[in-house]
């Protein structure tokens, strides 16, 4: 099992902000402010901290979106953040249930 958290840096973030208008099903019109961002998986994952049946990979990065014109003249790309992923090693753990002996049972439940 894994999961990714991604980070951004707010500050570059506000650079990004845009506005969209559209029309609601029922004729509003609405407006948003949203960024839109890439999140690009890296070719080698590098392990940045390792803890008790678990490893902290950074596997993603996030970038502005290019244009295909910045892309044919190679432009910088401006990176805003990465994703780390949690692996959780799974273990073959093996539980034993202990009987309650009759002593130990309760006959006080609400529901008896």
């Amino acid at each position: 099992m894994s999961k990714i958290t991604i980070t951004l840096n707010a500050t570059k973030l506000r650079n990004l902000v845009t506005k969209r208008e559209f029309e609601a099903k029922d004729g509003t019109k609405m407006q948003v402010s949203e960024v839109k961002f890439e999140l690009v998986e890296v070719k080698e994952p590098k392990i940045i901290h390792e803890g008790n049946g678990y490893k902290l990979s950074k596997t993603h990065f996030a970038s502005v979106i290019q244009t295909k014109e910045e892309r044919e003249a190679k432009a910088e790309t401006i990176f805003i953040g990465e994703g780390i992923t949690t692996i959780w090693e799974e273990k073959q753990n093996v539980f034993s249930a202990i009987p309650v002996s009759e002593a130990e049972e309760t006959d006080d439940l609400p529901w008896d």
